[in-house]
């Protein structure tokens, strides 16, 4: 779960190359990780500053067409079509850094719920730009699942005080059933195989059969008790955090002692937990919210004093730019440390950047970018505007150009300029006409008798 193909493994190896450059040092490697992914969407960043840069000078003139056209809104079309042209603004320019951020977070969280996967050297781990798995470390996550459920079934008793009776029902019964809740999470996954079932029992009856707290310390945490099967990884370091990491040289000899070596903390934070509202770990949201609140106000700042039409909006629109805070503060309380912090320290480079691009492309430098540009030739009509044309043509029966005078200029299927002498161009539109007749016949059953003038 949560990993989306392609992104997640390709973000994995850059915070696998991040931790082998820092030395295994996991909070350096976020620090430079976080950074290195905002330079790669610097590009879409500058082209969304310059778009909105060019708002400046746009937003006037659109106010006034909105005005001057408020009652003919297929003329307003038009016209607001030929402006986005002229000046060269892209009405979906903000969209598109927005959704690369999101995906690039959702493709994060694949990272931050596989540690195992990308910065240690545990296992055959071999390159795929759909997944990244590798035996050893799948073996470890059943094991932790399963330990937590017949845990939960021992009810805080330690294995030998169970009776061979008890031991014959708790462990050979379909404990992953679909449908079976353990701790209230509903699981739905295949039954445990049989050497599943083995390990999860040698794990109690060989290591920790006279410790009555193993169990109990094991299902109390709140990472234990809920979504077990999202996030079995960050279990493991639950579980080795809780002194019992020998559990995992089950799976194979002094698998434990390599786990145990992965450094998965910023700063001693341990990125496996859970913030809630009764421990430390709530800084973390915290600090999620006043960055993202930081990079609002100060967004708004700057469109406020480059005048663009965003910064007119209503109640409504200045309600949704807190959307994205009060999203960071939710994602930073529903998932671990690691994916609030990396959510953090985004929202810190966004308000650096947004800062350093507002001061380097104002929009008296952007107008004078665009005037020593040379001057290029006529552009053959956009897709949007072939696709206006056709809609006038459709409901006038003429021919129409791009500034909305009909049978004058009359494009081919290319775009390109079709030239016509004044006899093709009434023969073009007498025909024009005789099909929208034909069609209105067919249309209400009526008889239709072609003729075309001479």
């Amino acid at each position: 779960m949560w990993n989306i193909p392609i992104i997640t493994p390709i973000l994995g190896y850059l915070m696998k190359l991040c931790y082998w450059i820092c030395q295994d040092n996991y909070a350096i490697a976020l620090i430079i990780f976080t950074l290195i992914v905002k330079l790669l969407t610097l590009p879409t960043s500058i082209k969304q500053q310059k778009s909105t840069a060019k708002m400046a000078k746009f937003s006037p003139k659109l106010q006034r067409l909105q005005k001057q056209y408020a009652n003919n809104k297929e003329k307003l079309q038009e016209e607001t079509m030929k402006l986005y042209n002229e000046e060269g603004v892209n009405p979906m320019g903000s969209c598109l850094p927005t959704i690369i951020t999101m995906v690039i977070l959702f493709g994060v969280i694949g990272v931050v719920y596989s540690p195992l996967n990308y910065i240690s050297n545990i296992g055959d781990q071999s390159f795929s730009l759909w997944s990244n798995k590798n035996e050893t470390i799948t073996e470890a996550e059943d094991l932790v699942t399963d330990v937590i459920i017949f845990a939960d079934k021992l009810d805080g008793r330690s294995y030998s005080e169970l009776t061979d009776d008890e031991i014959e029902e708790i462990f050979t019964v379909d404990v992953l059933e679909e449908g079976e809740k353990i701790n209230s999470v509903s699981v739905s996954q295949d039954d445990a195989s049989e050497s599943e079932l083995e390990r999860a029992q040698r794990v109690f009856s060989e290591l920790y059969p006279d410790d009555a707290e193993f169990a109990e310390k094991i299902t109390d945490s709140d990472v234990l008790a809920s979504r077990l099967y999202q996030r079995p990884q960050l279990l493991i370091f639950q579980i080795i955090d809780a002194g019992y990491g020998d559990m995992f040289n089950v799976v194979e000899d002094g698998l434990a002692d390599e786990l145990e070596e992965v450094d998965y903390t910023f700063f001693s934070i341990p990125l496996s937990a859970m913030p809630s509202w009764t421990s430390f770990y709530v800084i973390i949201p915290i600090l999620s919210l006043l960055s993202q609140l930081a990079l609002t106000v100060i967004s708004q700042h700057y469109q406020k004093k480059n005048n663009t039409n965003a910064s007119t909006g209503g109640m409504g629109m200045k309600a949704m730019l807190y959307i994205m805070p009060l999203f960071s503060f939710w994602i930073s309380f529903s998932f671990p440390a690691g994916l609030g912090l990396y959510w953090t320290l985004s929202s810190i480079y966004s308000l650096i950047q947004t800062v350093a691009l507002n001061k380097i492309y104002t929009p008296e430098r952007v107008e004078k970018m665009d005037a020593g540009k040379t001057k290029k030739k006529k552009k053959k009509p956009s897709m949007y505007e072939r696709a206006l044309q056709a809609q006038q043509m459709q409901q006038g029966g003429g021919t129409v150009n791009t500034n909305g005078s009909r049978a004058t200029v009359i494009y081919d299927d290319d775009g390109n300029e079709k030239k016509m002498s004044k006899e093709e161009r009434r023969a073009y539109d007498r025909q024009k006409i005789a099909e929208a007749r034909k069609r209105m016949a067919e249309k209400y059953g009526d008889e239709y008798e072609e003729f075309l003038d001479d």
